[in-house]
């Protein structure tokens, strides 16, 4: 008799570890990138060894050259070998729209409490009061820098930081900064004062993957995800050659996540050349390549929630704008976010149609694609960024 589908599928999984495909797991090694993080590291030895010292580093590159990961990376690294004395903060500044939402996420990750009803300076204050306690330093990784910038967001967050010994003297020395971005572009944007606060600032430059760089990273990741034999050398190659025109890396792991689940479905003990092809068709494609809804702002993945919810719930292929924007600001209110302005939100609508991720016709709003997978992303990436939101 045979075992029921569901069953079938967990007894023959082709996964060892599944997690290892998503964008956001730190492998151990960074292939292709190990020269970049030797180097950034190479910066903050002062601060590992103990001096004090505030570091400030650019980390450029265009979407899927590994700006995260050599973050959290580099992060991580620093706080093991300064003994924990340097503590890391992450902040993905897509999902800070104000600098109270990122002050408050370096508060929760570095004294592991909510600043709810705190202003961003008693929020630095309490940090700097901890730093001075402890004899700790403190490394920030903002990331999504330019992004933050762009859509004309307030740039306090850059002018506290770099100038918390104004608040506390005792803390001069303790914060070091890593600025990550996909151009320098946005330091062009920035008032007379906060650029003067930056400073000058090192920068390190990532290029883009090639395919035997992607290729190897492939291969390294599908090792960590995928049981021996599951997935075949050739079928390596096959997925990198694909994901060139879409990403590289970022397309690759989606993929193979999407071809090993296709083959966990069917029961089958490996991942075929037929998962491949039908998980590369069934993945959406944007006017720059693969649809990355990790790149967005938390308010661009707010009305795509709203607008697939809605079409979902009405079976219908179009969707007024005005009704999009309602929506999306019910979806706020579930998040405890507060909405952008009707005008604002056109302008996400609007941006959001000229990447493909909908069309616009006579103020209706329709979706291409199927667009489950990208709902579920955008999903998973609410639920953590409601960190990011307790209101004042």
């Amino acid at each position: 008799m045979l075992a029921p589908p569901d069953l079938l599928r967990v007894v023959h999984s082709v996964f060892i570890d599944r997690e290892t495909l998503l964008h956001d797991y730190v492998p151990a090694k960074l292939p292709h990138r190990e020269r970049e993080l030797k180097r950034l590291k190479h910066y903050f030895e002062p601060v590992i060894s103990g001096e004090a010292a505030s570091v400030k580093v650019h980390l450029v590159g265009g979407v899927g050259t590994g700006k995260t990961l050599l973050c959290r990376k580099v992060g991580g690294i620093v706080a093991r070998e300064s003994g924990g004395r340097v503590k890391f903060a992450y902040v993905n500044l897509a999902y800070a729209h104000r600098p109270y939402h990122a002050m408050a996420e370096v508060h929760r990750q570095v004294l592991g409490v909510p600043a709810a009803g705190l202003s961003p300076e008693e929020m630095l204050r309490n940090i700097l009061d901890y730093l001075v306690a402890e004899d700790a330093s403190l490394l920030v990784a903002l990331d999504e820098v330019d992004a933050y910038i762009a859509e004309g967001r307030s740039q306090r967050i850059l002018y506290m930081l770099p100038r918390a010994y104004e608040l506390e003297p005792k803390a001069a020395g303790r914060i070091s900064l890593i600025y990550a971005s996909r151009s320098l572009d946005w330091l062009k944007r920035l008032d007379e004062a906060t650029l003067d606060t930056i400073g000058r600032t090192s920068a390190i430059h990532l290029s883009a993957y090639g395919f035997e760089q992607v290729r190897d990273i492939v291969a390294y990741r599908a090792e960590l995800a995928f049981k021996p034999g599951a997935l075949d050398e050739e079928l390596i190659d096959f997925v990198a050659q694909i994901s060139m025109p879409y990403g590289g890396v970022r397309y690759a792991l989606e993929l193979l996540l999407e071809a090993g689940t296709l083959a966990d479905y069917e029961g089958s003990k490996s991942v075929r050349a037929g998962h491949v092809r039908s998980a590369h068709a069934s993945i959406p494609k944007g006017a720059n390549g693969a649809l990355c809804p990790e790149e967005l702002s938390l308010h661009k993945q707010a009305l795509l929630k709203a607008i697939y919810d809605a079409l979902n719930a009405y079976g219908s292929a179009y969707l007024p704008v005005e009704e999009a924007y309602s929506l999306y600001k019910v979806v706020c209110e579930q998040l405890n976010v507060e909405p952008e302005g009707e005008e604002e939100a056109r302008a996400h609508i609007e941006a959001l149609s000229r990447d493909g991720y909908i069309m616009l016709r006579a103020g209706a709003i329709a979706v291409e694609y199927p667009y489950e997978r990208t709902l579920q992303i955008i999903e998973r990436l609410l639920k953590k960024a409601k960190i990011y939101e307790p209101k004042p």
